[in-house]
């Protein structure tokens, strides 16, 4: 899994071919903290498909894509933003729907049965 330091480490991966499923994320949202270790156990079985953005560190990058609400997951195919899922205001986002958005993305790798 990719960790995103900078605008230019987000165009490389988004655009280094392939697709990408992105989390925006912060360190001060409780929702995240619940959310991370599920979004990581995926990301497992396949660290070049996944990534992840600190709203903290890219705040442009949070304003560019319309980040409201952390977490929040953004899917690119071949660069181009094609899919979110934006967690819900005061309840994050749920490790079910997560999976179900992995998978409809296409995530390769190792499904998980994990439930939250």
């Amino acid at each position: 899994m990719n960790d995103i330091k900078t605008k230019a480490d987000f165009e490389r991966a988004v655009n280094g071919g392939g697709n990408k499923l992105v989390l925006f994320h912060s360190g001060y949202c409780p929702f995240c903290a619940s959310f991370l270790p599920a979004f990581e156990k995926r990301a497992k079985s396949a660290p070049g498909f996944f990534a992840r953005v600190s709203t903290d560190a890219l705040p442009d990058l949070e304003d560019a894509f319309s980040v409201e609400v952390v977490p929040t997951l953004l899917f690119f195919k071949q660069g181009k933003l094609a899919a979110r899922l934006d967690g819900a205001l005061g309840r994050g986002i749920s490790a079910e729907k997560f999976l179900a958005f992995a998978e409809a993305c296409g995530a390769p790798g190792e499904k998980t049965d994990e439930k939250k």
